[in-house]
């Protein structure tokens, strides 16, 4: 197994420092039936926290608040049980070693910044696109998290937090990490940007997702720390969770 490089600390005298994609030992096997166990998991969790809810609300002839957030956020969260499983546990490994690791300031919100304008530009174009073929993209998810202020801080805890930590770790720190390692940047980007899009069940929201997760990993390769990625991915899910909320108040 080969030694992980060092942390670097995030700060002015790391800004000229490119950190290398950490070296992972997890092999093919491991980052197959690492995506294999984590999208069993998520469809698992989803569908018996949801009925657990549901028949609890039917008992009690109430309504929970926050069943969406619970529900995504279990969910999400159940991603991270297949990394610790096939790598972490495995190879007596810690966390930084899937990219919870420091990063160069400079870089990361250089690079971070860089990829968002391409990726909103793409959104936008994306959406038009789509507009004009009077088609949708997705369904109005703030709504899932019961509207108002409200659903939308439970929205911005959930989706701009939890989800792409959960997310982060999963895509880019497990699964990119090895697909770079055994079968170089080209086709672990495009491999990843497969499973992350595949992940988000509504087709016409698969090629900007593809996209955001090339960008996502992209973001990776470059400064050696999932958390560019993190910050890029919860911006994007919370810019578009603020937008909605701006469109349903305008519309009272």
């Amino acid at each position: 197994m080969q030694p992980l490089p060092e942390v670097t600390p995030v700060g002015p005298e790391s800004q000229t420092t490119r950190e290398p994609l950490p070296q992972v030992p997890w092999n093919k096997r491991d980052i197959l039936w690492g995506v294999i166990g984590g999208f069993a998991l998520l469809m698992a969790v989803t569908l018996l926290v949801t009925v657990g809810l549901r028949l609890y609300e039917r008992v009690t002839d109430g309504t929970l608040l926050g069943t969406s957030a619970a529900i995504t956020m279990l969910a999400e969260l159940a991603l991270l049980v297949p990394v610790w499983w096939f790598g972490l546990r495995k190879y007596h490994l810690t966390w930084d070693s899937v990219g919870l690791r420091g990063f160069s300031l400079g870089q990361g919100l250089g690079l971070g910044c860089l990829f968002l304008l391409f990726a909103f530009s793409f959104n936008m174009a994306w959406g038009l696109l789509l507009y004009f073929l009077d088609l949708r993209t997705q369904p109005d998810v703030l709504q899932l998290f019961g509207g108002g202020i409200q659903g939308l801080l439970m929205a911005l805890v959930t989706g701009g937090i939890i989800v792409p930590i959960a997310e982060e770790i999963f895509f880019r720190g497990f699964v990119f990490a090895g697909l770079h390692q055994h079968l170089g940047l080209r086709r672990a980007l495009l491999l990843n940007g497969i499973l992350f899009a595949l992940v988000h069940i509504l087709p016409t929201s698969w090629p900007p997702i593809f996209v955001l997760g090339v960008l996502f990993a992209l973001l990776y390769e470059q400064t050696g720390s999932i958390w560019p990625a993190v910050i890029a991915h919860g911006a994007i899910n919370s810019f578009s969770f603020l937008a909605l909320y701006w469109v349903e108040m305008m519309n009272f």
